[in-house]
């Protein structure tokens, strides 16, 4: 039954198919049934693969001629029926599409790195041996070698016999981080029998939960939200023109649109010859909001007998209606509007039908007055989860001693975003979040340190600049609608020279290095900024930390909020990372002279003179906690290891064993 070529599916396929052998007791139960065996998977390089894919396709046509081989959405509602499968692959595959999340930063792909994690599984199905009876919990860099053992399951249920005598079962059905809940527990458990069996700690950098992905979590930001306050420009699209007329004998000579403020030059003129009366593929043009409401539109008419034009027509049309009537959608879509004119006299009646769509014009730039507040006490113990939103119900705790400020950004005077800032140093944690004028939130930063990225030393640098290359660089990473936004991590380089004080603010010599990664793209940038600079630029973001102006340089709004929320992580990551220095009251009696007499704005909105009351390097070494907790800068003890344990599987616990439990 089994075909004699190597075959691959396609990828919709290739998916299900990956998610069943990730359930290895189920799917050898599943074969059984169908096939009377295990059914072999393996995985090819890309030139096999696309090998493997082309004999699959043929071996496909014969058995399904009238149903495409790679999946369309249009066929979808297709069925065929051969055999029942016992396990819920549906409930399965969505599980599993959270763990790719998990294991998704470049260090995932580094060699050393893997060398590493390697061995660590084979620690892993150690223990399991060992202990048969205990909820083994994996980390994410074992549950990925965990994964790839699985997707070769004749192989994988050969070395289970060998190693356990059964099927080692994969169980990713519990996904209750919270605490007294099972995976808790077994996490706990799981790190005490790692330590007395191995001598070393379980939880190591880059491999602990990052949280939910919070793509589509978020609330978008639309380009008519960001022309609430800025000059509301549209490319009008017309794409025909019909004229119907009654009245004098002759026929329509031409017609035009004209913008209200500038009759001279016409944004639309058409001369007419005979008796056309439907026009196509005609100009665009832009105009503000305020030029829509008043176009006038004008057609001259031939008398039939006398040969030359007899009557003017005209009549104002006022588009912007459009806009205050239509959705942001709607007006991407050619709609219908006719407008009726009349001559002097009354006599000549002609209609103009345009077909027209307005496209939103984003501004070519956009700056932001900072409007900020100052720093208060976090009240009513809020759950950690209400700053941290990407750690959804695991984590329930009271953040028990935190600041916050909530700024306003504006432009001409009028609010655009809240941002506030929030810092906790019971637990410790440090946040970003961009909210709009409805108190929806559409982008937000959190820490990030050592359970979630690697340390230099752990990995060969193949994947880029995601790892953190010493315990005093400090990282964030910016969310949106769209998912993970930017990675930034910093570094202050001390130099020689002297303080520079800015009113009460005294900056130590050196400069700020920081490396920042679009995740959408994956592009890396560094950028540097002396400790005496006014401003710090970035891919069209400007900041200037006297005024805290945010300049935004052809801006794109779906982005827009993200990079605010970046600005704000640069300048928390410069507070994080300046060593501390006598006060500037202190230098100033010593005979330091002031830079200026006015405090940095933008860097006090984020805490830079309370830097006592953040989880800044100069506070975690006061507290001794710098490299503590299993490995991890302990700004972010609360996420991954620690509070919630390791686990993979999309944040649910993987791998039991033995007689009473699901091993076959």
């Amino acid at each position: 039954m089994f075909p004699k070529e190597e075959i691959e599916p396609p990828l919709d396929i290739a998916w299900i198919w990956h998610v069943h052998t990730l359930a290895p007791a189920a799917y050898l139960q599943d074969c059984k049934k169908i096939f009377g065996g295990l059914l072999s998977r393996s995985l090819f390089p890309p030139a096999k693969r696309q090998r493997a894919l082309v004999n699959a396709q043929q071996i496909w046509a014969q058995y399904y001629p009238t149903y495409p081989f790679e999946f369309r959405p249009a066929a979808a509602g297709w069925t065929y029926k051969c055999c029942d499968i016992t396990y819920d692959l549906f409930a399965a595959t969505k599980r599993q599409s959270a763990f790719f999340y998990q294991v998704s930063l470049p260090h995932y792909r580094d060699s050393k790195f893997l060398k590493r994690t390697l061995q660590r599984y084979k620690q892993f199905l150690h223990l399991n041996r060992m202990n048969p009876n205990t909820f083994v919990v994996p980390t994410f860099d074992i549950d990925l070698i965990w994964h790839a053992h699985q997707a070769h399951p004749v192989e994988y249920v050969a070395d289970c016999q060998k190693i356990f005598g059964h099927v080692l079962d994969h169980d990713d059905t519990d996904t209750d981080r919270g605490e007294g809940s099972k995976l808790k527990t077994s996490d706990t458990s799981t790190r005490e029998l790692w330590r007395q069996t191995f001598g070393e700690k379980f939880a190591v950098d880059g491999v602990m939960w990052r949280g939910h992905s919070m793509r589509g979590q978020l609330a978008a930001m639309t380009l008519r939200q960001l022309h609430k306050v800025t000059e509301e420009r549209f490319r009008v699209e017309i794409n025909r023109v019909i004229i119907s007329w009654q009245g004098r004998s002759g026929h329509v000579a031409g017609f035009a649109i004209r913008n209200s403020v500038d009759l001279s030059h016409p944004l639309m003129a058409k001369n007419i010859q005979g008796d056309f009366n439907t026009f196509y593929d005609t100009p665009s043009f832009e105009l503000s909001i305020d030029e829509l409401r008043n176009l006038i539109c004008s057609v001259h008419v031939d008398d039939g007998a006398a040969r030359k034009k007899a009557a003017t027509c005209e009549a104002t049309m006022d588009l912007a209606l459009l806009v205050s009537t239509l959705s942001e959608e709607e007006l991407l879509k050619h709609q219908e509007v006719v407008v009726q004119l009349k001559d002097d006299d009354g006599v000549s009646v002609v209609n103009l039908a345009f077909g027209v769509r307005m496209i939103p014009i984003a501004p070519s730039t956009i700056s932001f007055q900072l409007n900020s507040t100052p720093f208060n006490d976090l009240t009513d113990s809020p759950k950690i989860a209400s700053l941290y939103p990407h750690l959804g119900d695991a984590f329930s705790d009271p953040i028990r001693a935190g600041i916050t400020a909530t700024h306003q950004l504006q432009v001409n005077l009028r609010e655009v975003f809240k941002v506030r800032i929030s810092h906790a140093t019971q637990p410790l944690l440090s946040a970003v979040h961009v909210v709009n004028d409805q108190d929806k939130l559409l982008a937000y930063s959190h820490l990030i340190s050592t359970e979630q990225l690697p340390l230099e030393t752990t990995v060969l640098r193949e994947c880029g600049d995601q790892l953190l290359c010493s315990l005093d660089e400090r990282a964030m990473l910016v969310k949106d609608n769209r998912g993970d936004a930017y990675f930034i991590k910093g570094q202050w380089k001390k130099e020689k020279g002297s303080v520079s004080i800015y009113g009460s603010m005294a900056i130590p010599a050196g400069q700020m290095k920081y490396t920042i990664t679009d995740m959408i793209t994956a592009k890396t940038s560094v950028i540097k900024v002396a400790s005496r600079s006014s401003s710090f630029h970035y891919d069209g973001i400007t900041v200037d930390l006297l005024t805290g102006c945010i300049a935004l340089d052809r801006p794109d709004y779906h982005q827009l909020p993200a990079q605010i929320s970046l600005a704000f992580s640069l300048g928390i990551l410069w507070t994080f990372c300046a060593p501390a220095t006598k006060s500037a009251s202190e230098l100033t009696s010593l005979g330091v002279k002031s830079v200026g007499s006015n405090s940095l704005l933008f860097l006090s909105s984020v805490g830079f003179e309370i830097r006592e009351h953040t989880p800044s390097n100069d506070y975690l070494s006061t507290q001794k906690t710098l490299g503590a907790s299993d490995g991890a800068l302990c700004d972010t003890v609360i996420v991954g290891g620690g509070a919630c344990g390791g686990g993979g599987c999309g944040g649910a616990a993987c791998g039991v064993g033995g007689d009473g439990n699901s091993g076959t």
